[in-house]
């Protein structure tokens, strides 16, 4: 019984760290990216911050009422991203699965 609880704990942990990871990627990638029109760039950064005090939330992330239209802003930056910027679109493409696993 305790294994079942640390294994659940365990698992449902591995979506938030991934997430984290892919954030700090994002992070990188944009201070990176010197050629990135000041609107896009502004963007993703607050796409971004979003995410972190989601993630910064005490209740669990499904719960949070902006999650789906997160979820729909990643997503769409995504497609906005995919021609110029090959990069930062597999960054968020990334994020938008984590945000899934979590279920949100």
């Amino acid at each position: 019984m305790l294994a079942d609880s640390f294994l659940t704990h365990a698992t449902s942990d591995m979506p938030r760290k991934a997430l984290q990871q892919h954030l700090s990627e994002l992070h990188e990638e944009l201070a990176s990216a010197n050629d990135l029109d000041p609107a896009l760039r502004q963007q993703l950064r607050h796409v971004a911050d979003d995410i972190e005090t989601l993630l910064g939330e005490t209740a669990e992330p499904e719960t949070a009422p902006a999650g789906a239209q997160l979820q729909d802003r990643v997503q769409q930056a995504t497609v906005e991203f995919e021609a110029e910027y090959p990069r930062l679109a597999r960054i968020l493409g990334d994020v938008a699965d984590t945000l899934a696993k979590l279920g949100i």
